[in-house]
């Protein structure tokens, strides 16, 4: 048995960390988030703008599906040349294994009919 908080390590039978009070997982259950090691490769392009603002509802409505997003823009690395100023691409990537949802929600979201609300 292992703590997922402290990491501190138990024999079986015990069920609460006795230095943090955290509910104790097995031990082939646990996941060292702080020692993993990302990839690249971990990380597929799903989406391109030139809006930042349409990058972050992206990202929101991925995130609201369960997706994790990372948005990459060199923008802000070009800044001193001010002719690059907003013209940089700013991608969105997703994991490997989210590739397929995240590209049917986007697909939805683009073919998805805006109603206007306002009475004429």
């Amino acid at each position: 048995m292992i703590c997922p908080n402290c990491k501190a390590e138990y024999i079986d039978g015990i069920t609460f960390c006795n230095d943090c009070n955290t509910e104790l997982i097995p031990l082939n259950e646990f996941i060292d988030y702080d020692n993993i090691e990302i990839s690249l490769s971990d990380w597929k392009e799903v989406y391109k703008t030139s809006d930042y603002i349409e990058a972050e509802m992206i990202k929101t409505n991925l995130a609201s599906a369960g997706i994790d997003a990372v948005i990459f823009s060199k923008e802000d690395r070009m800044r001193l040349n001010l002719s690059y100023v907003g013209s940089a691409p700013i991608k969105i990537f997703v994991k490997q294994n989210d590739l397929e949802t995240a590209l049917e929600i986007l697909n939805d979201i683009n073919n998805s009919k805006i109603e206007d609300d306002t009475n004429e």
